[in-house]
């Protein structure tokens, strides 16, 4: 009897340590979210005006694109960007797709639809990277945003309002996870990040389930010390993989 009152005192003293070692390091991350998001904020914030500046002189508004983004636990939440694309670059995206345009057509029953075809043409001759410097929808200083990740800066704001973290799998469109197995969704069982394994890890060779297995590893491997290596190795990297672009 002895022996089984100690085992069970014992174990929950485990479970204690473990929820009160979970609470300080959830708090210290949060602490380290909120202080260092408004200090980028504060000392970005020359980028961000002049960023929100140049496309508002540029292409009018909105000047953010919020996309539906699956944050913790499933939950939806609308992630903002500097909007980098022509306001009317889904519009066209949708006309080509309902006109189902081909490459041999050349004429319209709306004069405007040839806009349409010009554009198509346009992006059939370029590749996946070259659309990243070359896509015609890319507003002309969206291109220079996107290569410095200047559009992604006003993610910071949903750092210091807690949406997500400075570490962390990246957010994911709910169709990109339309078809992700009960494995693959263990990586929404934490706040999504800036940055994270995968951001500093050589990217265009993993696959998805190397992609998603380094997500893993960052939940299950969860501290301090390792947000810290990984947000110190993510300026090198994002400056190489800007550079060999």
């Amino acid at each position: 009897m002895t022996t089984t009152s100690s085992s069970v005192f014992s174990g929950k003293w485990v479970l204690i340590k473990h929820h009160v070692r979970h609470g300080l390091r959830s708090g210290v991350k949060r602490l380290l979210d909120l202080t260092c998001g408004t200090l980028m904020v504060l000392m970005l914030s020359p980028i961000l005006i002049t960023a929100a500046l140049a496309i508002w002189i540029m292409d009018g508004r909105p000047i953010f694109f919020r996309g539906a983004r699956v944050g913790q636990d499933g939950r939806l939440f609308k992630m903002l960007k500097f909007r980098s694309m022509r306001r009317d670059a889904e519009a066209i995206a949708a006309k080509i797709e309902e006109h189902k345009i081909l490459a041999t057509q050349g004429s319209f029953d709306r004069p405007k639809d040839a806009s349409v075809l010009k554009l198509r043409h346009t992006l059939q001759k370029l590749t996946p990277s070259d659309k990243y410097h070359r896509d015609p929808r890319i507003l002309p200083f969206g291109g220079f945003m996107r290569r410095f990740s200047i559009d992604e800066l006003p993610q910071l704001f949903h750092i210091i309002s807690g949406e997500m973290s400075l570490v962390g799998p990246r957010p994911l469109a709910a169709w990109e996870v339309a078809d992700f197995t009960p494995r693959d969704m263990l990586r929404h069982k934490i706040k999504p990040g800036l940055t994270g394994l995968w951001q500093i890890s050589d990217r265009k060779s993993l696959t998805h389930d190397q992609a998603i297995g380094l997500d893993l590893q960052y939940a299950a491997k969860q501290s301090l010390w390792l947000d810290l290596t990984i947000l110190l190795k993510t300026v090198p990297v994002a400056l190489k993989n800007r550079g060999g672009n």
